[in-house]
């Protein structure tokens, strides 16, 4: 195993803990947004590393960055905009 795979690997499990204890130890609207955001973050990686997006041509990467960015903004808007129950 390489060191970016490791790297990305760890910090994707760091993440999915932080997520965890989150939502185990908050309260309130925003700690859903929060975990949204690491799950995000997490995509990005998978993505980026994983997928082998981060060494493809310019305009693939972009399109993907692009694409993750708007996913998370279309997200966020509709979990904050949304009645909550």
């Amino acid at each position: 195993m390489t060191i970016p795979f490791l790297l990305t690997w760890v910090s994707l499990t760091l993440a999915t803990f932080l997520s965890w204890w989150l939502d185990a130890s908050q309260e309130g609207r925003w700690v859903g947004a929060a975990v949204l955001l690491v799950a995000f973050f997490k995509a990005r990686l998978v993505l980026m590393v994983f997928m082998g997006v981060r060494w493809a041509a310019p305009v693939l990467r972009r399109s993907c960055e692009a694409w993750v960015i708007a996913a998370c903004v279309t997200v966020q808007l509709t979990y904050w905009y949304a009645p909550f129950g």
